[in-house]
């Protein structure tokens, strides 16, 4: 450090500050240079790998073909294709990959075949390897592997990987679970710690419209720590008219937290129900725009005139929010 100070202000016959900023720019010169390079090195690998993986595929839909149509497919064609093919990490990934795109598309018979042929390739290894990885998208994609599959892992995992702090990891662990259920597809919630997203919901929703056993009473998980269970609970309860869970829904239409009263008056007006009403009617002067508009809709659609005739002092006032949403309602009455 020493001689590189001496040569920039006393040995090179320049002013220190033209020295120093010739040197500045030869080193960003040398960093350009090993960027462009190392963009150029990115390129071609990428190249290399995507030429490596459109052979492999080729190879692997012929196979697959083969092993699903071929009456004359030979057993023993598996466990070569499995040496000579399935070797590297990027052709396991791939297999996998395609083998669940096949899995996905065949029902029945064909699907048990794929299914079989998965564990013939030794594919689960590198879905339990990826389980394992301290790399989020590699624990998200070995748990679509093994719910897609079929595939049981312990259930401490499972139950780790279901509150795991990456929201991906979440939403492929309570599939794992609704999946793999033999009678009790949302048993997972008594151990959810972490908050339900409005796309876990829709994946969940979605998963139990083919749901051929018995529907979950969703009564059970209205005292759940997690708000956003809670919330999806009553939402399911009129998506599947559990009416017999209209008293235990009540109570929430005086909760203090905003989105469970809000669910809880949207549940009443999907039932049908005339008692709540007058239950919301009570504290509507003290309520947000929000939960003021979710109670006129519920009059609108199970109260009466006369209920709605209660609140006509919003008339008088400075919200023109509800002052239209009260008039909709008066308008539905009067016509």
């Amino acid at each position: 450090m020493e001689k590189f100070y001496d040569y920039i202000y006393y040995n090179s016959g320049l002013e220190w500050i033209v020295n120093l900023n010739i040197l500045i720019s030869l080193l960003f010169l040398l960093l350009i240079l090993l960027l462009i390079l190392f963009i150029l090195y990115l390129r071609v690998y990428k190249n290399f790998r995507n030429i490596k993986k459109a052979e492999h595929i080729e190879k692997l839909t012929d196979f697959i073909n083969g092993y699903l149509f071929d009456t004359e497919f030979e057993e023993a064609s598996i466990e070569e294709f499995r040496a000579h093919h399935v070797r590297s990490k990027l052709q396991k990934k791939v297999t996998t990959k395609e083998i669940l795109v096949y899995s996905q598309n065949f029902k029945g018979e064909a699907n048990a075949s794929i299914k079989k042929l998965f564990f013939r390739l030794e594919l689960d290894g590198l879905a339990f390897k990826e389980i394992a990885s301290r790399k989020w998208y590699l624990r998200a994609r070995g748990m679509h592997t093994v719910s897609n599959m079929g595939i049981k892992i312990q259930e401490s995992t499972a139950v780790r990987l279901l509150n795991d702090k990456r929201v991906e990891v979440r939403l492929q662990s309570l599939l794992y679970f609704i999946k793999l259920s033999q009678k009790y597809p949302l048993n997972f919630l008594y151990r959810l710690e972490e908050p339900l997203t409005i796309w876990q919901q829709i994946h969940i929703e979605d998963a139990l419209k083919g749901y051929k056993e018995e529907i979950p009473d969703f009564s059970k998980w209205l005292n759940h720590k997690q708000p956003t269970v809670i919330g999806f609970c009553i939402k399911q309860i009129s998506a599947f008219d559990q009416y017999e869970n209209v008293e235990k829904v009540i109570p929430f239409l005086e909760h203090p937290e905003e989105m469970l009263k809000k669910e809880a008056i949207r549940c009443m007006r999907k039932m049908g129900n005339h008692e709540s009403v007058n239950i919301v009617l009570t504290n509507f002067a003290s309520e947000n725009n929000t939960i003021k508009k979710e109670i006129l809709k519920l009059i609108k659609e199970v109260g009466s005139y006369n209920q709605l005739q209660t609140l006509s002092y919003e008339l008088n006032g400075d919200n023109e929010e509800i002052k239209i949403e009260y008039l909709k309602a008066e308008e539905y009455f009067l016509k």
